[in-house]
């Protein structure tokens, strides 16, 4: 499967720095007008925190660290701010765009550099992204670096075995997360139903050897985002009914609007198999009653699909198109 159709994680950086990271404090040199500064910036002299270690680039735009010597673990992990940015305060529940960058101060060599691997990643301002993240971003605004000294055992916890980087707990880390600005939320749906759809309002499955291929979308409008999930059943079954709490096994094509190309498919592969309740939410919507043997298609608004985050090839915010066929259900 060439895109997991699965719930999206918080957010990539949870899943690279698990658990996350925490900071020093600090000062920062005069801000642009984005509230971002070239200058470099280093902290205090005492273990944890970064007069060992420079970094320069716009937030937003780049970052380069210069290695003075290497960087001591603190005791406990401190966070500074390195660049004070002047946008709005980070609110609970907004979802921040930001460069994620992780040096090891023990080799003084870079792990991982956002701005290198070409994406922002997405970061949820909410408990679920764990303590250390939470005191990261309380009380920052829109346009900051912020920088954390740590140690490895702190920063990934239980996961430091095994870890990408070949860490081990007492190694010291330095991370820099720029918060570039506030993600655009998805528009909540008008109702969390599924709507049986003309089919004159929905694309065509274009098939290839009795197989779908791909979907044609020439003279459907594009739906505004707080659209429900719409379905129209294509071929109807004679199978069980299927409910959310079943397992189920399928072939399926996504798309988004007009795309000249699916962004993943199973059916030139093999069927997926997956509880339903672990996939994003527009199947659980769309699927449910549907009988075992059915062709569908689903239109799943961004909310009930990878929202602001997005996911791969999907863009945040994207509509979802989905031809399902409904090979078997078993009881969850």
């Amino acid at each position: 499967m060439l895109l997991s159709l699965r719930r999206p994680a918080a957010a990539l950086c949870v899943a690279l720095l698990i658990p996350a990271l925490a900071a020093c404090g600090g000062d920062s040199g005069e801000a642009d007008d984005n509230g971002s500064s070239s200058e470099s910036t280093s902290g205090g002299a005492a273990a944890g925190e970064l007069s060992e270690v420079a970094f320069e680039g716009d937030v937003g735009d780049s970052l380069k660290a210069t290695w003075e010597s290497a960087v001591e673990a603190p005791d406990a992990t401190e966070v500074t701010t390195l660049v004070a940015g002047d946008g709005d305060a980070l609110a609970e529940g907004d979802t921040v765009t930001a460069y994620l960058w992780l040096g090891n101060g023990k080799t003084k060599e870079e792990l991982y550099n956002g701005y290198d691997a070409g994406a922002p990643e997405s970061i949820p301002n909410t408990p679920e992204v764990g303590p250390v993240f939470v005191d990261l971003l309380a009380d920052a605004t829109y346009g900051s670096r912020v920088a954390a000294v740590t140690s490895a055992g702190e920063l990934f916890g239980d996961g430091v075995e095994g870890n990408q980087f070949g860490v081990v707990a007492e190694d010291p880390l330095v991370v820099v997360v720029d918060l570039v600005e506030k993600q655009q939320e998805s528009p909540e749906p008008t109702d969390d139903k599924v709507h049986d759809a003309d089919p004159s309002t929905q694309p065509t499955v274009v098939e290839e050897g009795g197989k779908p291929t791909g979907l044609d979308f020439e003279g459907i409008e594009e739906p505004e985002l707080d659209t429900p999930v719409q379905r129209v059943v294509l071929e109807e079954g004679d199978g069980a009914v299927v409910k959310k709490s079943d397992t189920l096994e399928v072939d399926y094509l996504g798309a988004t609007y007009d795309a000249e190309a699916p962004f993943d498919e199973s059916f030139s592969k093999e069927p997926m198999t997956s509880a339903l309740t672990g996939l994003i939410p527009g199947w659980s919507i769309g699927l449910e009653g549907v009988k075992v043997g059915s062709r569908v298609l689903l239109q799943i608004p961004p909310a009930y699909g990878y929202g602001s985050q997005g996911s791969g090839a999907i863009p945040a915010n994207a509509t979802l198109w989905f031809v399902i066929d409904v090979i078997s259900a078993k009881k969850g």
